[in-house]
């Protein structure tokens, strides 16, 4: 982001401090998701029985780009379902 109202934030994940910027409303919500990112990837850690941060966050990114891809088809399912219900209406019209 280069948008003039930027701002430089540090984040820790999994122990490591990372310089992050965006903008002031963003900088809550990214802290949250780093947050989240961290908890995932120690209760892999713990569940596979893992010793490699590197593997855990590997897993963790499979794991949420699966259940965006997962939020996506269900939104677009949903919207193909309202599409044909609009068509339904204006047919009856």
């Amino acid at each position: 982001m280069f948008a003039e109202d930027s701002i430089g934030i540090s984040i820790e994940i999994m122990g490591k401090q990372h310089q992050f910027s965006c903008s002031a409303e963003q900088a809550e919500n990214l802290k949250q998701a780093a947050n989240n990112l961290t908890v995932m990837c120690d209760d892999i850690k713990q569940q596979k029985g893992m010793t490699s941060s590197e593997r855990a966050l590997l897993v963790a990114s499979i794991n949420l780009s699966h259940s965006l891809l997962m939020a996506n088809n269900e939104i677009k399912r949903y919207q193909q379902g309202q599409d044909t219900l609009i068509t339904i209406l204006k047919s009856a019209l």
